[in-house]
């Protein structure tokens, strides 16, 4: 599965449909993720779990 962000998603949205296309970003609901699929993000982002990426 691929992760976009909302800008990233934006920029897509306009690639694919040659400039014209628009998409409407909206929060919906926080989820508590299961712990098998958090240690498996953890572990594949390399970072110890830190947050920030470095």
């Amino acid at each position: 599965m691929q992760y976009y962000t909302h800008k990233s998603f934006a920029s897509k949205v306009r690639s694919l449909t040659l400039g014209v296309g628009s998409f409407h970003w909206e929060y919906d609901h926080l989820q508590e993720v299961p712990e098998k699929l958090a240690e498996r993000v953890i572990q594949s982002n390399g970072n110890g779990g830190n947050g920030n990426g470095k």
